[in-house]
Order: structure tokens, then C-alpha cells, then sequence
């Protein structure tokens, strides 16, 4: 049974608490991780790119598999606490990562843990919603998420101005170490608030096939991947607000712009996209992504740092929950695990060549060139989301 009668299930609130804690600790790191690399340890654009390329790439293949099996086991629960508690477990070596290699290996084994949790974790959510509150259950998760980005990158911000002192590679080191206890409070929300759903029992008949898809999944899951070849990894926002003048200790401070407008904007949106269409608010955040994308290639003042990085807060706000809704709704009961962990692996794959085409843009031709490609991407995926009919 759904709880058709409750706009937001407990299961939601434990889910929408852990990736609260849990994005709490990986936003403390996130912001600084792209000074730390480029500027501390002097590791290249192009191997940036890689890095996130491989460890997104990496962690998108398992989606698929995990996706498959809490719907083969019907154990969705039990993978997303294995996959929170990898991630937990390896954020603290990037305390005494030295070089590129071990940076690599703190996000590839980061990344695998997000891999196993993603798709189960969100069957999960759509499991306990009902489907006409299945926006607002995943908009509800965003925001929660969103919001432990945001107290994250206060955090940060906080401890690099204020609390902490020494050379800034330093500070950086201790930020991530700090970073593993919010992740440890997350993952016990899940382990002891959080209840297993028998909506769908255990099915051996399950084929891990695209054919399989129905036809406008498929539509959306294509779309969704020629918007991620253009929507680069955020690592390069970041460095790009650095060649507009931003310091690096006020970085964070503008990525805590983009969190709070994300977490203000989630809930409403999901709201919405019950309310109205899914699709729609979708097409609505294409949009604003290419017009900020437009506006990294464009603009280089300080100000429109803070400008556009509001704006791509509305875009992810306008997208990412209400995407998963939507694979949701498309996709069978029986498979929606599968169907999740599909959509989450497509637009992962891309991930590797859009980090290389962003390092490579970047060395060869500039910054704004990078931007200028992504919003030109996005177009095209837009024109395809058109066709995705309910």
C-alpha cells in the first residue's frame, strides 16, 4: 500500500533525512575539491576531467545492477545502506591524497558507493509514494538533499574564514576529515528509520534489456543523455567562477548561492510538476540551463558568478527530482527498480566523454568555449524531450 492518503511518507522523511547528513558531508568537500586539485596538488584540466569522468562513468555502470537487483531480490533497503556506507568509509583518505591517482581512487570508491544506493533508494521513494504525490515525494528528497548541500558549504565557508588556520592545504585536509561525521549520522537515519517496501514481490523473470523500456522511457533516457554530454561536470563551473575573479575562499560562498536557491525551489517544483506536467517543468529546466550556460560564455564580471549560478540552482531544481519522477511514472511497477537504474547509468556513461570534452575545450580553446558547446547540447536534448509522450 502507497499511504495514499499522506503527501509525504516516513519512509521519505528517514530517505530525505540521510541524504540530508549525507550531502551535508560531501558538500563540505565539494567546493574546495577543485582548488585543492588544480591549485594544491597541480593536477592538470584534462586530468580533472578524467577523474570525474572515470569515477561518475564508474558509478553509473553499477546503477543499472543495482537498479536490477532490488528488483530481482526486492531488497532495496539493504543495497541503499551498503551504498552509503562505502561512500562513508572512503571520503576520509582524501585527507592524504598526494597526487592525482589517489584522488581518483577516493571519488571512484565514493562514487561505487552512490552507485549501489541511487536507483534502490529511489525505487524506494516512488515504492512509498503515491502517484499523484510522487513529484512532491521525490521534490521533498531534492530539497533535503539540496539543503544538507547548502549547511555543507556554510561549514566550509565558516572553518576556511574563520575556524581554522594554517596554509590553506591545511585547512583543506581537515576539512576532509571532519567532512565522514554527518555521513555517519546519515547513514544511521537509513539503517534505523527506514522500512523495507513488499509493494513488489521478488521477481526472477526480470530482463536487463533496453528493448524492454517502453518506447517513450526510452525517448526520455536518450534525451537525457545528450543533456548530460552538454551538462559538464560541476567541477568545471567551479573552476570557471575562479577565471571570473572569484577568491578562493569565497568560493564556497557563491556555490552556497546555487544550494539555496536549489533547496528553495525543489519542493515547489515537484509540487508543480503533480500539479501541471512533468514534462514541462522538465523542458523549463533545459531551458534555464541553456541560458546559463550561454551566460558562462558570455559574461566574465564577478557578479555574474552569482548571477548564474542562481540560475543553474532553478535548473537542477527543475530537473533532477522531477526526472526520477518521471522514469517512475513511465516505467512498470515490476521493473521500476530496473527502469531507474537504466536511466541513472545512461545519463552516468556520458559522464567520461562530456569530463574529456570539458577538459579539452578548456586546455585547447578556452572556458567559454566549454559553455558554449554545452548550451548548444542541451538544445538538441531538448528538441528530443519534446517527443516523450505520456
Amino acid at each position: 500500500m502507497n499511504d495514499s492518503g499522506k503527501k509525504i511518507n516516513k519512509n521519505v522523511f528517514f530517505l530525505g533525512l540521510t541524504s540530508f547528513f549525507n550531502d551535508w558531508s560531501s558538500e563540505m568537500i565539494f567546493p574546495i575539491l577543485p582548488s585543492f586539485m588544480a591549485e594544491i596538488l597541480g593536477i592538470p584540466k584534462f586530468l580533472i576531467g578524467l577523474i570525474d569522468g572515470i569515477a561518475k562513468s564508474t558509478a553509473s555502470l553499477l546503477k543499472v545492477f543495482s537498479g536490477y537487483l532490488s528488483d530481482k531480490l526486492g531488497k532495496r533497503k539493504a543495497l541503499a545502506v551498503m551504498g552509503y556506507s562505502l561512500s562513508t568509509i572512503v571520503k576520509p583518505f582524501l585527507s592524504i591524497a598526494n597526487g592525482w591517482l589517489s584522488v581518483l581512487g577516493v571519488r571512484v570508491g565514493d562514487r561505487i558507493g552512490k552507485g549501489i544506493r541511487t536507483a534502490p533508494r529511489d525505487s524506494l521513494i516512488a515504492a512509498s509514494s503515491h502517484k499523484k504525490h510522487r513529484g512532491r515525494s521525490f521534490g521533498f528528497h531534492r530539497a533535503m538533499d539540496t539543503f544538507g548541500a547548502l549547511i555543507g558549504t556554510v561549514c566550509t565557508f565558516l572553518l576556511l574564514r574563520f575556524m581554522l588556520s594554517g596554509t590553506i592545504e591545511h585547512r583543506y585536509r581537515i576539512i576532509f576529515l571532519l567532512a565522514v561525521v554527518p555521513a555517519i549520522i546519515g547513514v544511521g537515519f537509513i539503517v534505523f528509520g527506514a522500512k523495507e517496501r513488499k509493494d513488489v514481490p521478488p521477481s526472477k523473470h526480470i530482463k536487463l534489456l533496453w528493448r524492454a523500456m517502453p518506447k517513450n522511457l526510452r525517448i526520455f533516457i536518450i534525451a537525457s543523455m545528450i543533456f548530460g554530454l552538454g551538462n559538464f561536470t560541476f567541477t568545471f563551473f567551479l573552476l570557471r567562477i575562479r577565471t571570473m575573479g572569484i577568491a578562493p575562499a569565497i568560493v564556497p560562498l557563491v556555490y552556497l548561492v546555487y544550494n539555496v536557491v536549489y533547496f528553495l525551489a525543489s519542493y515547489p517544483a515537484g509540487i508543480s510538476s503533480d500539479r501541471f506536467s512533468k514534462k514541462m517543468i522538465l523542458a523549463l529546466g533545459f531551458g534555464v540551463y541553456i541560458l546559463t550556460a550561454l551566460g558562462f560564455a558570455v559574461f566574465d564580471a564577478p557578479i555574474w558568478a552569482w548571477i548564474l549560478m542562481a540560475l543553474y540552482g532553478f535548473h537542477m531544481a527543475f530537473t533532477d527530482g522531477i526526472a526520477r519522477a518521471l522514469v517512475s511514472d513511465l516505467a512498470p511497477q515490476k521493473i521500476r527498480g530496473t527502469a531507474l537504474g537504466i536511466y541513472h547509468t545512461g545519463i552516468g556513461i556520458v559522464d567520461l566523454p562530456s569530463g574529456l570534452l570539458a577538459g579539452f575545450l578548456w586546455d585547447v580553446i578556452s572556458p567559454q568555449g566549454v559553455f558554449f558547446v554545452g548550451a548548444i547540447l542541451a538544445i538538441v536534448a531538448l528538441i528530443v524531450l519534446l517527443f516523450v509522450k505520456k
